[in-house]
């Protein structure tokens, strides 16, 4: 991150994009930047070819040269961005191909931050020149909540206004955190317009964002700034929810030789995914086999075309039927499950287990259609934090989302029970690809695997994916990435399947392995806030009187940390790393 300065805002630059432009200690705009998606709605990157930087005390101007990848390789970018010592912030870029193309989107995004905005009053600048007030959304809005938009502002805490103008295209809002993300949205193209479109040869694309505060902007002062790394715990302990795995069909994910020490791990069941057109009798019977051997429960994930196929798999199952624990039910057409499919498993199964309907997507489907959820036993929604972005601080900030998203679910399921799976680090699969064969991944890994699955990133974020979605105290049960392989906690005994970019060796139990065993025995946690989650935070487990503090830093230099609430003296933690404590006869403070 380069840190800079225009005026009174403080700001970070990465890889073409603004991140974090704060007023003293309040965060005005999370982050600015250019995307192109292409006719499958996936981001594609873009080159950066060069950079030069004017950087003073209180200003600064760039000019950046970038080029498309993919389908928009022979697009062309002049990046300019400026911070004047006023205050004023632009972004913006002149664009165009050699070639046409193909796009879903192309062009800047804008990201506010929702902590401390959720509910807040905006005034929204039509292209017109009106003015129109409106609030940004405290539920999760299934629909975009602002459209046709020229500008918005907002008020600070401060009393000061950040007022936000877009240029060369009429821009829209949603509500990010339907996909996880902590973060409300303004983007162009608007969605209502026909896509993809066609970017034509030799056209000129220019847009630009201007980010100015009105209302006397003050320097900041050290009194704005948190100093150091603050735990607050609290002593008002909350269930944990049933922690469970995924279990890919695969054959070899099948294996029970594979499964050696899995019995250390704090998980209560295993999801087993099965497409009904490649599943069969016999895996169901393996995965039984897997569970048995655990001590634990198996689950079902079916995902079907047609009511028909319901009845015929299940039918095909006998006796092994009375053997499930927990039935998840999903359609390969539709993106919730339908009621015809749920009324096929009660015609033909004598399984008194609960259906489990819902969605396999992200939790925006079951925004979007609710009343999906009144033909199921309970409800389901799974969650990644890539759908659109992929650093480590977006992912970080996104973890915390997920207690949102629970909240809001709980409001739809009426009472029902809510499953949350699977959690991946990845997409598992595009559901809006067109062309699913032109979607191919950005990286040399699958689309569905990160090369960050085996390191201790994982472990720190799933950390504290579990902590969010446990402080919701709506979540009954949890299911996280796979058991085996580049998806999973633990390399297959044969070693990875590619060496060069997933250079794991047999068995390998990854980082994440320690903390699933870290549950191991533990009921509830402790609520906590941390004064720099960016920076470090923590899961702090409870049983009794015992403690088992998880405690993530992730920066890249030791950090410090004190805590308030319970009698811990301050720990350092080492750079980029998950450290554990264990603590008897708890005293709080």
């Amino acid at each position: 991150m380069k840190k800079l300065t225009a005026g009174p805002l403080t700001l970070n630059y990465s890889e073409g994009s603004l991140w974090n432009i704060t007023d003293g200690s309040e965060e005005v705009i999370r982050r600015i930047y250019l995307v192109f998606q292409d006719i499958n709605w996936t981001s594609r990157p873009f080159t950066i070819k060069n950079e030069e930087w004017q950087i003073n005390e209180k200003s600064f101007t760039a000019k950046l040269q970038m080029q498309g990848t993919q389908d928009a390789k022979d697009f062309s970018v002049e990046l300019f961005i400026t911070g004047s010592e006023s205050g004023e912030i632009t972004f913006g870029f002149i664009g165009s191909t050699t070639k046409p193309f193909l796009r879903n989107r192309l062009g800047l995004c804008l990201l506010h931050p929702v902590a401390n905005l959720a509910g807040r009053s905006c005034e929204l600048l039509r292209p017109d020149g009106s003015i129109e007030k409106s609030i940004f959304p405290k539920n999760i809005s299934p629909d975009q909540p602002f459209l046709n938009l020229a500008g918005i502002s907002h008020e600070l805490s401060s009393g000061k206004t950040a007022l936000v103008k877009f240029e060369g295209e009429v821009f829209e809002s949603e509500d990010h955190r339907n996909w996880s993300d902590a973060s409300y949205k303004t983007y162009c193209t608007p969605i209502s317009l026909p896509f993809p479109a066609e970017v034509q040869a030799g056209a000129q694309i220019k847009q630009s964002i201007k980010v100015s505060l009105n209302g006397g902007a003050a320097e900041s002062s050290e009194s704005d700034q948190v100093l150091g790394n603050l735990i607050s715990v609290s002593n008002k302990p909350i269930p944990l929810p049933e922690i469970g795995l995924g279990l890919n069909s695969i054959a070899e994910h099948l294996e029970l030789r594979e499964y050696s020490g899995f019995e250390e791990l704090g998980i209560q069941h295993l999801r087993l995914f099965l497409n009904v057109s490649s599943a069969s009798k016999s895996d169901v019977a393996k995965a039984l086999d897997i569970t048995k051997k655990l001590g634990i429960k198996l689950d079902i994930s079916l995902t079907a075309e047609d009511p028909g196929q319901v009845r015929n798999f299940l039918g095909s199952l006998g006796e092994l039927n009375q053997e499930i624990n927990q039935l998840f039910l999903f359609s390969s057409k539709d993106k919730t499950t339908p009621a015809e499919f749920i009324n096929a498993v009660r015609e033909v199964s004598s399984n008194d287990y609960e259906i489990v309907g819902g969605t396999d997507l992200y939790f925006t489907e079951l925004n979007r259609n609710p009343h999906c959820t009144e033909f199921a036993d309970q409800i389901n929604f799974s969650i990644n934090p890539q759908v659109h972005s992929f650093d480590d601080r977006t992912l970080i900030q996104n973890a915390s989302t997920q207690k949102t998203i629970a909240l809001n679910a709980s409001k739809i399921a009426a009472g029902k029970s809510i499953n949350v799976g699977p959690i991946t680090l990845r997409p598992r699969y595009n559901p809006n690809a067109t062309q699913p064969e032109k979607d191919v991944s950005n990286t040399p890994l699958p689309s569905s695997v990160d090369a960050r699955q085996r390191t201790w990133f994982t472990e720190g974020w799933t950390a504290m994916s579990l902590r969010s979605i446990a402080e919701s105290s709506t979540v009954s049960k949890v299911t996280y990435f796979e058991t085996l392989g580049w998806r999973g906690i633990k390399e297959f005994s044969t070693g990875s399947k590619d060496p060069i970019n997933f250079p794991s060796v047999s068995g390998e139990k990854f980082p994440v392995w320690n903390l699933i065993a870290a549950l191991k025995g533990f009921t509830h946690i402790l609520p906590t806030e941390s004064s720099s989650p960016e920076t470090v935070d923590s899961l702090i487990l409870r049983l009794e009187s015992s403690l088992k503090v998880i405690l993530v830093n992730f920066s890249t230099i030791e950090q410090e940390v004190e805590f308030r609430g319970v009698d811990l003296a301050p720990q350092m933690l080492s750079p980029e790393s998950v450290t554990y404590l264990e603590i008897k006869g708890a005293k709080y403070v």
